[in-house]
C-alpha cells in the first residue's frame, strides 16, 4: 500500500488515515474558485506544449525560401522539438518531487518564453533547430505536473472529469497551433509570428505566477511542510523560486525521484498501457504528415487547398477533441458510479478501461475510411469527418488510460504522467520516418487500413489489464487494492488516499 494508507485485515480495501485536516493551506481545502483557477493555469501551459510544436509547421514554407532549403529539411525543427519534450518531461519528475510543482512550472515557463522570443531572432537554420529543441525540452512540464496537481487538489470523485479537461488541453494543442499559425502567416512574416506568439507564452507565465499555487502538502506529518513567509511578495518569491520546496522535509531526493520513474514503468499494468497508448496514439502524428501530401497538390493529385483552407481543416480534430471531452465527462461518471454501486462504496480502477471498448470501435473505422477518402479524393468533408472520428476515439482512450494510471499510482502521479507523455512523444517521433514512404509504396488506403488493424490487434491488452489488474495492484506497495469512494466533504476528518506526497 501507499505510505498514507493501511491495508484492511481482509486485504480488500485501503483504510484512509484518520489524521484530521488542520490547516486551511491544505490544497484539498482550497475554495472551488481557487482550485479551478489553478486548473485553468496548468491547462493553459499544458496546451502550450504541443501548440508551440505545431505552430511552427506552416512556417516551413517561408523558412525554406529564406534559407534555400527543401521543406523537408526546414521541417526538421518540429521533430527535434517534439522529441525533446519526452526527455524534458522525464527530467521534470525528480525536480517536482523534491521542490514542488510551482517552481518547476515557473522556471520551465520562463525558459519557454525566452526560447520562443529567441526563435524570432535566430539568424540561421541550424541555430533555429537548436532553439526549437530547447524550447520543446522546457515546454513539457505542464504535461507532467498537471496530473499531480489534479491529484493534490481534487477529491477522488472529481478526478476523471478534471483529467478529461486536462487531457483536452493536451490533445487540442497539436491542431490549434498550425490552425492559428496558418492565418497569422497571411499577415505577418514567420519571425513576426513568433514575436506575436511569445505574448501568448507570457500570458501563461503570468498565470503561473499569480493563479497557480504550490499543491504539495504533507498532511500526515504537518511539520514537514515548510514555514510560510510573512507577506504576499515574500511568499511568492520563496514559492516560485523553489526556496520553500528546498526547505520542505520528508520529500524524495533526486535519486529517489528518478527511481520512481523506473518503478512505475516496470509495473506490468503500466507497461501494458505504455505500449497500447503509444501504438494507438502514434497514428494521429502520421495523419498530420500524410494529409499535407494530399491537401496541397492541385487536382487530380490532391485537393489544391491554400493555407487558409488547410487551417480550416484543423477545425475537425479540434471539434473532435471537444466532443470527446463532453462524451468522456458523462461516460466516465456513469462507469464510476456503477462500479461504486456494485462495490458497495469501493471502486475498482479497472472499471475505467471500459471506455476503451467504445473507442476501439471508432479508432480503426476512422483510420480505414480516412485512407480510402484520401486515395479516392472523396469530398473534403469526408476527410474531415473520418479524421475527426479517429481523434474522438483517441481522446476518449487517452482520458480513460490517464484516469486509470492516476488511480493505480496515486502517490506517483508525476512519474506516471511523464511516462505517458514520453510514450506519445517516442512513438509519435517514429511515425514520420516511415509514414510517407509506406503510403507511397502500398497506397495510402492500405497503409491506413493496416494502421486500423494494428489498433484492433493491440486491443486484447486492455482485457488482460482488466483481468490481472487487481492482482498486480495487490502485489505492490505503490497501488491501492481498491479505492474507498465515499464523498469527502470539507468537514471530513478522513484524508483522501494518495494525497500526501507526489
Amino acid at each position: 500500500m501507499s505510505e498514507n494508507t493501511e491495508k484492511a485485515p481482509n486485504n480488500t480495501a485501503p483504510m484512509v488515515a484518520k489524521e484530521p485536516i488542520l490547516r486551511s493551506v491544505d490544497p484539498l481545502r482550497w475554495s472551488t474558485k481557487k482550485k479551478h483557477a489553478v486548473l485553468a493555469a496548468i491547462c493553459y501551459m499544458t496546451l502550450m506544449t504541443d501548440f508551440l510544436a505545431g505552430y511552427g509547421v506552416p512556417m516551413t514554407v517561408p523558412q525554406a525560401k529564406d534559407w534555400k532549403l527543401s521543406t523537408v529539411d526546414a521541417g526538421r525543427s518540429l521533430s527535434g522539438n517534439t522529441f525533446t519534450q519526452g526527455f524534458g518531461s522525464l527530467l521534470a519528475v525528480p525536480f517536482a518531487m523534491r521542490f514542488g510543482t510551482l517552481p518547476v512550472m515557473f522556471w520551465s515557463t520562463f525558459m519557454t518564453w525566452i526560447m520562443t522570443m529567441t526563435c524570432a531572432v535566430t539568424p540561421g537554420w541550424i541555430g533555429y533547430i537548436a532553439v526549437r529543441v530547447v524550447q520543446g525540452f522546457f515546454s513539457a512540464a505542464g504535461q507532467v505536473v498537471g496530473l499531480t496537481i489534479i491529484q493534490d487538489i481534487f477529491y477522488f470523485e472529481d478526478h476523471a472529469r478534471k483529467v478529461g479537461i486536462w487531457g483536452w488541453s493536451i490533445l487540442i494543442g497539436p491542431y490549434f497551433g498550425p490552425f492559428l499559425s496558418s492565418f497569422i502567416l497571411r499577415s505577418l512574416t514567420w519571425r513576426e509570428s513568433w514575436w506575436l506568439i511569445s505574448g501568448f507564452v507570457f500570458i501563461g507565465l503570468v498565470l503561473v505566477m499569480f493563479a497557480l499555487d504550490e499543491t504539495a502538502y504533507d498532511r500526515e506529518i504537518p511539520e514537514n511542510n515548510p514555514p510560510r513567509p510573512q507577506g504576499y511578495l515574500a511568499y511568492k518569491i520563496h514559492s516560485l523560486s523553489g526556496v520553500m520546496g528546498y526547505r520542505a522535509k520528508g520529500r524524495p531526493t533526486f535519486g529517489q525521484g528518478a527511481m520512481d520513474l523506473v518503478h512505475v514503468f516496470m509495473r506490468p499494468q503500466f507497461l501494458c498501457l505504455f505500449l497500447y497508448h503509444g501504438i494507438t496514439y502514434m497514428w494521429s502524428v502520421g495523419i498530420n504528415g500524410t494529409l499535407i501530401n494530399f491537401l496541397v497538390p492541385k487536382k487530380p493529385l490532391g485537393y489544391g487547398f491554400d493555407t487558409v483552407a488547410i487551417g480550416l481543416m484543423y477545425f475537425s480534430p479540434m471539434i473532435a477533441v471537444i466532443v470527446g471531452e463532453l462524451f468522456g465527462h458523462f461516460f466516465n461518471d456513469a462507469v464510476q458510479k456503477r462500479s461504486i454501486s456494485r462495490g458497495k462504496g469501493f471502486f475498482e480502477p479497472e472499471a475505467r478501461l471500459w471506455c476503451i471498448y467504445f473507442s476501439t470501435v471508432f479508432m480503426p473505422l476512422g483510420l480505414i475510411l480516412l485512407g480510402f477518402s484520401l486515395h479516392n479524393l472523396w469530398h473534403w468533408f469526408a476527410v474531415a469527418l473520418f479524421w475527426g472520428i479517429f481523434i474522438f476515439a483517441a481522446m476518449t482512450s487517452t482520458v480513460a488510460i490517464t484516469a486509470y494510471v492516476l488511480d493505480c499510482f496515486p502517490n506517483h502521479s508525476a512519474a506516471a504522467s511523464a511516462l505517458l507523455n514520453f510514450t506519445r512523444v517516442l512513438f509519435g517521433f517514429l511515425v514520420p520516418w516511415f509514414q510517407s514512404p509506406w503510403a507511397k509504396k502500398v497506397g495510402v488506403q492500405w497503409s491506413f487500413t493496416t494502421q486500423g488493424l494494428i489498433c484492433l490487434a493491440v486491443f486484447p491488452i486492455i482485457p488482460v489489464v482488466q483481468y490481472y489488474g487487481k492482482q498486480w495492484r495487490q502485489a505492490t506497495d505503490m497501488s491501492p487494492d481498491v479505492i474507498k469512494a465515499d464523498h469527502y466533504s470539507e468537514h471530513s476528518v478522513e484524508t483522501e488516499m494518495g494525497s500526501i506526497h507526489h
